[in-house]
């Protein structure tokens, strides 16, 4: 038997059935729950519990899979809920990179066949995220359990004849820019390259479903390059925001700017960038998934 309490039962309870047929397992799971509740903002609220339920339940099995296979598990079983909301669940369009920093942490570039390319950590970096009043949030940010519709028909059309046609510049962007700046451990160049990246192929149609042909994320993007952020961008299909920064005058700026705006704090978001990625707590005890090392397997 399984039993799923807490948020989001349907998801938690598929990846139940995905480890017991895998594994032919013959006995029962009791899953506890929650996300963080701000749900199709770009905030991997999804991924986020997709991710969270499959570490659970290959910790309480005796880690039966290493960190490629739980990746996989996790990216080629992506699910959400029907927009129906009849109950069920629907497949959906995962690159599998939420599951790679979910569970390793860090800054990652990930292909589309979720293999990890390359993994850096960022040290001492402050983040700020800001959920940003565009038009497309209106029915978004009231806590609806799916936008499935709106993100297939962006991502498996505009996104991606937009990547066929800017597949060459765009490779060229993270061959020769993004990885050499993530082994150098460069933030301002990590921040140049996913600028450029930011008004190429798909993260451009990303970009532009939230209003003027993404007008309102391209302001507060160089917006926050202008006051000294290293880095900034659109997380996921956004509309969510963020700046990356290691420069206390820079964080401290950013935040007086957005006030100054008249954003409310219920938007913004104050953190720092997780090098560690998955934590489980067993007996008092937190072990997580670096030791193992993020190409075994």
């Amino acid at each position: 038997e399984i039993l799923v309490n807490g948020e989001r039962p349907l998801i938690a309870l598929h990846f139940a059935r995905v480890f017991k047929e895998i594994l032919q397992y013959p006995g029962g799971f009791e899953i506890e729950l929650y996300d963080h509740k701000r749900r199709h903002v770009g905030l991997g609220s999804s991924s986020g519990t997709m991710c969270a339920a499959c570490i659970g339940i290959n910790e309480v099995l005796g880690r039966p899979f290493n960190n490629r296979e739980l990746r996989r598990i996790t990216g080629y079983n992506a699910c959400e809920e029907s927009p129906s909301g009849n109950g069920y669940i629907i497949r959906t369009f995962e690159t599998g990179i939420g599951a790679m920093v979910g569970i390793h942490g860090g800054l990652v570039v990930g292909s589309d066949d979720a293999e990890i390319i390359y993994r850096a950590p960022l040290e001492d970096t402050k983040v700020i995220i800001l959920i940003p009043d565009v038009p497309s949030l209106e029915d978004e940010y009231t806590g609806k359990d799916t936008a499935a519709d709106a993100e297939v028909g962006l991502l498996l059309r505009r996104a991606r004849f937009l990547d066929a046609r800017l597949g060459s510049p765009k490779a060229h962007m993270i061959l020769l820019d993004l990885l050499p700046a993530l082994v150098k451990g460069d933030l301002k160049a990590i921040g140049d390259a996913l600028l450029d990246i930011s008004f190429t192929g798909s993260k451009r149609a990303e970009c532009e479903q939230h209003g003027l042909f993404g007008a309102p994320i391209f302001q507060f993007i160089g917006a926050f390059r202008e006051m000294g952020a290293e880095a900034a961008g659109m997380s996921s299909v956004g509309p969510t925001v963020f700046a990356l920064t290691k420069k206390p005058l820079v964080y401290e700026r950013i935040l007086k700017y957005l006030h100054n705006q008249g954003i409310p704090s219920s938007r913004i978001i104050e953190t720092e960038v997780d090098n560690t990625g998955a934590r489980i707590i067993e007996n008092n005890e937190e072990r997580n998934y670096l030791e193992e090392g993020w190409l075994q397997g």
